[in-house]
């Protein structure tokens, strides 16, 4: 059966389906001044910017993400840039559009992620997300379906729990942590399908706003 990766607008629409606050983001597929002030008008500044290719994955490398974008004239400039990046990278690249994003400010990065061991079915983990889940590799995992118990245990077994207590003068919220592994665990049981899920980083703030899922990528089987 074939596997199908979703692009990071479909990966968040499925997200939020099931419960998980995403990044509001839009599709620019022309780069027009009513495209853009439409973008603007939904999304206010400051916004990301970055292209939406299958066939570049690795965007910051390929020179297609523009950050801090303040205003209509700098979202017009990037998206030229990262077309024009885009095609020197790969000049065949299979482009969608170029994806532009609320950029939400900074907090504590966590990562949430399911893949499939070929003994154990699918595994859910959690840990300390961005470039330190390469770095320390403090994650813990549990066969899926979890009961509320084991996403206790999860979290205890990471840097995370310690984070729930206090660090740098923020408090962050276990419960809402644990409600996210809870989520997770329920979307791969309603759809078996799904191969791997990549939230990465969830974004946690210590001040009352919602996680928020900034990076994520969904790969299911397909028929």
């Amino acid at each position: 059966m074939a596997v199908k990766a979703y692009n990071e607008i479909e990966s968040a629409k499925y997200l939020a389906d099931n419960g998980i606050c995403t990044v509001k983001s839009v599709i620019l597929t022309e780069g027009t001044g009513p495209e853009i002030a439409a973008a603007a008008a939904e999304l206010g500044f400051p916004a990301v910017m970055k292209i939406l290719s299958d066939d570049i994955l690795h965007k910051t490398d390929a020179g297609c993400v523009v950050l801090n974008i303040r205003s209509e004239k700098e979202m017009a400039a990037a998206y030229e840039k990262i077309m024009a990046n885009a095609l020197a990278f790969k000049a065949d690249a299979r482009i969608q559009g170029v994806v532009a994003e609320q950029m939400i400010p900074s907090g504590l990065e966590a990562l949430v992620g399911v893949s499939t061991d070929p003994q154990f079915g699918q595994v859910l983990m959690v840990g300390l997300g961005g470039v330190l889940v390469e770095l320390l590799k403090a994650v813990s995992m549990r066969v899926i379906p979890i009961s509320r118990d084991d996403a206790e245990e999860m979290l205890d077994e990471t840097p995370l729990a310690q984070a729930c207590k206090g660090l740098r003068g923020s408090v962050y919220d276990r419960e809402e942590i644990i409600d996210i592994l809870m989520k997770v665990s329920a979307m791969v049981e309603k759809d078996p399908a799904i191969r791997e899920i990549d939230i990465n980083p969830l974004m946690l703030y210590g001040d009352g706003r919602k996680a928020t899922a900034v990076d994520a990528v969904v790969i299911r089987e397909v028929d």
